[in-house]
């Protein structure tokens, strides 16, 4: 991807902070190069006090789509933000419940798993579609990550890793 945006490296990368910024880096570790692509900062009321508080800031490049990437945390409303680093814009929004605590998209068909500290994980279509909510955690879902082949997700809570089987993504 990163030929597409005229910069040299062997990889795209990025990297989010609790302050709402996302900054994409095209790097040739071999090289010793590293290049600032992006620098994203995304809008949100006042926080409460500590940022510890806060969800976090969470984005990934969007396997299904070159060029986009995803980010959930905390901002003006509750959702899902798809941004074209081409055309340096929000696509595409999708309202979520409550604010992310994790965030995985899948890398064999256009779904998104989120996990939300009110025990659920979602599975959502993208960019649009009927999601579907999987209870079972007794804790905020701290994180989650799609196989390889897309049909299995593990999810994470304080006390249960639970693998769930896929049968329609």
């Amino acid at each position: 991807q990163y030929h597409d945006f005229g910069v040299e490296g062997g990889e795209l990368w990025l990297a989010t902070s609790s302050d709402r910024r996302v900054s994409v880096w095209a790097s040739d570790w071999l090289q010793d190069k590293c290049e600032l692509l992006d620098w994203l900062s995304f809008p949100a009321p006042a926080g409460p006090e500590g940022l510890d508080s806060l969800p976090p800031s969470l984005a990934a490049f969007c396997p299904w789509e070159h060029g986009v990437l995803v980010y959930v945390g905390f901002g003006l409303q509750k959702e899902a933000l798809f941004y074209s680093l081409r055309k340096k814009q929000v696509l595409s929004k999708i309202s979520l419940p409550a604010f992310a605590t994790s965030l995985s998209l899948s890398p064999a068909a256009p779904f998104m798993a989120i996990g939300f500290g009110d025990r659920l994980l979602r599975l959502q279509p993208c960019p649009a579609g009927a999601p579907q909510d999987y209870a079972g955690h007794d804790d905020t879902v701290h994180f989650c990550r799609f196989a390889p082949s897309g049909r299995r997700l593990l999810s994470a809570s304080h006390s249960a890793v639970l693998v769930w089987e896929l049968t329609g993504a």
